[in-house]
């Protein structure tokens, strides 16, 4: 089986675990120190030395963080990452031209081809980011199967980006914010204006009803949707949920569990087992 696991998930940080019988994944390494980073890990069950590959969305540092970077290096795990995500990476880390050793841990990945992690298969898709940015589709070679679709920043979700989400069994969407409660926010007009903007950050309608065109466009309902990377200030866990549940009732069997990732501590395992 294919399981899912978010380790934190929000401004303050973001990390989550992909996991088959024969591989481990952790995508985005943003945790703030390396003993939180360390720490997670293991609650999740997981070392250094059991991970695979690290793969990374995008260069923000709540995503590429010097910890987890570091942390990957020292310990040989390949990280994967788009040009522009490992030239940041490059340049973050304190090594970087000793001997050619950082970038011999770098693995550059391109839009629409797909890699092989151990058994599982990681495609990496462009979304709309103030920094070029990939989402991930996860798919599970062999017996069991799975599909985890993954997409945590991006400012808008058009219709070019359902078909790497249709007839996935997890997905993972990005429901930063409430748009009456960034609307009466204190932040700068001008801080505001770029979460709401095409290539800032997606609100739980947009969430909810981009999950909706892809339930509809596809031939069977996700199993679960975690909302991911929530604002601590425009967002709550139980209006994100209550938001995009409320176009995910097709009418076609059962609509998939919906909840929300915390943002500092592991969620549930999601086991797809097919």
């Amino acid at each position: 089986m294919i399981t899912v696991r978010t380790l934190a998930s929000g401004s303050s940080g973001n990390m989550t675990l992909i996991r088959s019988d024969r591989s481990t994944i952790v995508l985005d390494v943003g945790v703030r120190s390396q003993r939180r980073t360390l720490e997670l890990l293991g609650e999740a069950g997981v070392g250094l030395d059991s991970l695979d590959a690290a793969i990374v969305s995008h260069s923000h540092t709540d995503h590429l963080g010097r910890p987890g970077l570091k942390l990957c290096v020292e310990a040989g795990v390949p990280l994967m990452a788009g040009r522009h995500t490992i030239e940041a990476a490059v340049r973050l880390h304190p090594w970087n031209g000793n001997n050619g050793r950082v970038t011999d841990a770098f693995v550059t990945i391109r839009p629409k081809d797909t890699y092989l992690v151990g058994d599982i298969e990681v495609t990496p898709f462009e979304v709309a980011h103030d920094v070029p940015t990939f989402g991930f589709v996860f798919e599970k070679r062999g017996p069991g199967g799975g599909r985890v679709a993954v997409a945590t920043d991006l400012g808008h979700a058009p219709d070019e980006l359902l078909p790497w989400f249709t007839d996935a069994d997890v997905i993972l969407l990005e429901a930063n914010y409430d748009e009456g409660m960034l609307r009466v926010s204190p932040r700068s007009h001008r801080d505001k204006a770029r979460v709401a903007s095409g290539v800032g950050h997606l609100s739980n309608l947009q969430a909810g009803r981009f999950l909706a065109r892809a339930a509809a466009a596809g031939m069977k309902l996700p199993s679960y949707v975690v909302l991911v990377h929530l604002s601590r200030d425009h967002n709550r866990p139980e209006v994100a949920v209550d938001d995009v549940s409320t176009y995910l009732d097709p009418g076609r069997g059962h609509p998939p569990d919906v909840a929300a990732a915390p943002p500092d501590r592991p969620g549930p395992i999601i086991e797809v087992d097919k």
